[in-house]
């Protein structure tokens, strides 16, 4: 089973000038971008883990897309994960990134992103 990246949206990848879609790319969010490809390149598995839905997640999708941000899901676990142990609704990855994160991460995030 592949590593696992759960990355959140906003004020992760995007920074979120105002809900639902007016989002601009930052430095820190540019470091992210480089962060999800690579460990794409490295064979992770990549979740988008978001609480968007409907319209502002297409929005989302289409911004993950247009800045080649590879996906692999979207606000769902792994298949061999799902086959394990069910569709749960919590996401298990090896490693998050989200602006609300405690430590380093968290603090670059919010102050660069």
């Amino acid at each position: 089973m592949p590593k696992i990246l759960a990355v959140d949206f906003d004020n992760t990848l995007f920074h979120l000038n105002a809900f639902p879609s007016d989002s601009s790319v930052r430095l820190g969010n540019r470091i992210v971008h480089w962060y999800v490809r690579r460990k794409k390149t490295q064979g992770w598995y990549i979740v988008l883990n978001t609480c968007r839905h409907d319209d502002s997640l297409r929005y989302a999708v289409e911004l993950c897309n247009l800045y080649r941000i590879p996906l692999d899901a979207i606000n769902e676990n792994e298949p061999e994960l799902i086959a394990k142990y069910g569709d749960t609704r919590k996401i298990a990855c090896t490693r998050s990134l989200d602006d609300t994160q405690f430590g380093l991460t968290g603090f670059l995030l919010r102050h660069f992103c």
